[in-house]
């Protein structure tokens, strides 16, 4: 993966917080605890007092996520979200490590949709028919989907695209 490439997502993420959007993310099992920890980064503090961000993880209500599964079936959890959730200029930042699931394509069909901004962190750069849909890949380049390892990678993005979202929003008025 390049740097130049996660740089970018980072830019784009920025420019799109300060625009007043908000950011989105999610992700399933490992990736669920990465989307998590980005959207505290993001919303808390990074290294310093920043101000918080509109950003909100999409797999940490388990309410909704067990009524929109038993009602409506996997497939839809995050893209029925999306769907009541974001507006044109948003971001969606999905951490996966084949990026091949239904529920995966089905998020950002509904995402693109809606002129939402779709970023996928994943573990490699075969995502067949989600290609059409994602704006930007950061794929882990040369570790296919050894889930461990791009787990591992994929938080270091997390900290990464903090520091460069955050570093760029920080707070100067405490009180």
């Amino acid at each position: 993966m390049k740097i130049e490439k996660l740089v970018n997502v980072a830019e784009i993420t920025k420019d799109s917080l300060k625009q007043g959007n908000s950011v989105f993310t999610f992700g399933v099992g490992g990736n669920a605890a990465t989307a998590t920890h980005f959207a505290g980064e993001l919303a808390g503090k990074y290294e310093q007092y920043e101000d918080p961000l509109a950003v909100y993880c999409l797999n940490d209500n388990i309410s909704v996520l067990t009524a929109i599964t038993n009602d409506f079936g996997w497939d839809v959890v995050f893209s029925r979200q999306i769907e009541g959730l974001c507006k044109p200029g948003d971001i969606l930042i999905a951490f996966s490590i084949s990026g091949r699931a239904q529920y995966m394509y089905n998020a950002f069909q509904s995402a693109y949709k809606k002129g939402v901004t779709t970023i996928l962190l994943n573990g490699g750069t075969d995502i067949r028919d989600l290609e059409q849909y994602c704006d930007y890949l950061v794929p882990a380049d040369n570790l296919g989907e050894n889930t461990p390892r791009v787990q591992e990678l994929q938080l270091r993005w997390v900290h990464d695209l903090s520091e460069i979202v955050k570093g760029g929003l920080v707070c100067t008025d405490h009180s």
